[in-house]
């Protein structure tokens, strides 16, 4: 079953369909509007009214160098795992009759 979210953009509502197994729509509204108030708080008044677009772009642009920034840490991340793997690895098999008591 589908669920409807609506959200307030800068004075505009917009409503977008979220399937039930979505992970959270609300968390996901509730961090871009976030991310638009943090960038819109930068702005001053007569922008806020004049230049909408500005700011959301700007709101996406943020959330995209966000998530880049932990695609790379993920990565990262799971080539020091790797690599640390793969040294146990080498010291269980560096060393006689290891190999049979951990079970690979």
């Amino acid at each position: 079953m589908e669920k409807i979210i609506t959200i307030d953009l800068l004075g505009e509502e917009f409503k977008f369909r979220a399937d039930d197994d979505d992970a959270a729509p609300e968390m996901i509204a509730d961090f871009l509007m976030k991310e638009l108030k943090a960038v819109e708080s930068g702005f001053p008044a007569h922008v806020k009214k004049t230049n909408k677009l500005a700011i959301v772009v700007l709101a996406a642009l943020n959330i995209a160098r966000q998530n880049i920034e932990l695609k790379k840490g993920r990565q990262q991340f799971m080539s020091y795992v790797t690599g640390r793997a793969n040294r146990i690895e080498q010291l269980i098999d560096a060393t006689p009759g290891l190999a049979q008591v951990v079970d690979i």
